[in-house]
């Protein structure tokens, strides 16, 4: 195969990655709405613990990924179909257009952030811990900023790894799902930042 045949060809395995992401990424969104309507209309119970919410997204994210790596389809779309609805029901969507614009109209390689991106997630989750444990004195506003920096630069590199990925190890479900978490966990960012303003 020729080299420009091979470009050609790696941009099309790119393009029908992006848009079965895409894809699954638009169907959760819908489905989330979904739930908010649910909850809002008074179809499931409102004064269900939110923790119990939070459990069973935790559940269906293992979930997903292990139907996925057991090469089970049909499993991971379900549970990943339960799992938007109920995130609609546990929160009652410009960045991404930003980050996958950037991504494709440039050349940035992003493979170091991700291990940087985590470290910086891993020490923000565990600030936020010892803050409701201990009672640091840390700015809630200050950590809820630096946890949106983080959960953008997320997104820019999940954007990056549907970008990168190759013909034969891609999981456009588990791609969807990443951008997925980035987008809610940014949403429930700013409803921290913006309602203490409130």
């Amino acid at each position: 195969m020729l080299p420009h045949e091979m470009l050609q060809t790696q941009t099309q395995i790119e393009r029908s990655l992006l848009s079965r992401v895409m894809g699954w990424l638009a169907l959760s969104l819908a489905l989330t709405a979904g739930g908010v309507y649910l909850w809002i209309s008074g179809v499931v119970p409102q004064n269900v613990p939110w923790i119990l919410y939070f459990l069973v997204a935790i559940g269906l994210i293992f979930g997903i990924q292990a139907a996925t790596s057991s090469k089970n389809q049909s499993l991971a779309v379900g549970l990943f179909t339960v799992f938007s609805i109920v995130e609609g029901l546990f929160i009652a969507p410009g960045i991404f257009l930003v980050a996958a614009a950037v991504v494709y109209l440039t050349s940035i390689n992003m493979a170091a952030w991700g291990r940087y991106l985590l470290g910086a997630l891993l020490v923000g989750i565990v600030i936020s811990f010892a803050t409701l444990i201990f009672h640091f004195p840390i700015s809630q506003l200050a950590l809820s900023l630096f946890l949106g920096v983080v959960f953008v630069g997320l997104t820019f590199f999940d954007f990056w790894r549907v970008k990168a990925e190759r013909a034969g190890d891609n999981n456009a479900l588990l791609l969807a799902l990443s951008l997925y978490l980035d987008f809610i966990n940014l949403f429930l960012i700013l409803l921290r930042i913006f309602g203490r303003r409130n």
